[in-house]
């Protein structure tokens, strides 16, 4: 999918597609109360980053039409979800370079580069939260949860895979 994302404009719809998956896991992940088994919750929010880079190029741009989000009941449903977006952290670097190379583009990637220096303690750290007994006994539902979330994910990048995201996005998307 990231190699038909070939300029600025291309990008650009490419932000709004995932925007439509990630903006709504995101607000729903944030309704339980993940503080207490994430305590740094809140510097892990990335939803301000992927919208300004959306305004960059679309000012007035709003969310209007969402993907199909995996059943989220249980704060343990939720920590499965918050594992894959915690995960794709790890490659925003790698992301970033790819659609710099391919675009042309100079400017800061918010979302991609959202952690920079800090990616791996960030990651360490979830690693840790992870980890606690606490969550021993809900492996297996988290586990289920996140490849589930891989799996919306997937679906939703494969429905909307376009040969060029700007002829086929719009401002209402």
């Amino acid at each position: 999918m990231l190699q038909s994302v070939n300029s600025p404009e291309d990008y650009e719809g490419f932000l709004k597609i995932i925007a439509a998956f990630l903006l709504p896991l995101e607000e729903v992940l944030h309704q339980f109360p993940l503080k207490m088994l994430v305590p740094d919750i809140e510097t892990r929010k990335r939803s301000n980053d992927l919208l300004e880079d959306i305004r960059h190029y679309d000012k007035n741009w709003e969310l209007k039409q969402t993907a199909s989000l995996p059943s989220i009941f249980t704060i343990y449903h939720a920590i499965g979800a918050l594992y894959v977006l915690e995960g794709s952290t790890l490659g925003g670097p790698i992301i970033a370079k790819m659609i710099r190379k391919q675009t042309g583009l100079d400017t800061t990637l918010q979302y991609f580069e959202n952690y920079q220096e800090k990616r791996k303690t960030m990651w360490d750290n979830f690693r840790m939260a992870l980890d606690q007994s606490a969550l021993q006994p809900h492996t297996e539902t988290i586990t289920a949860s996140a490849i589930g979330c891989f799996t919306a994910y997937q679906k939703w990048l494969e429905i909307n895979n376009k040969p060029s995201y700007a002829k086929n996005s719009n401002s209402s998307m």
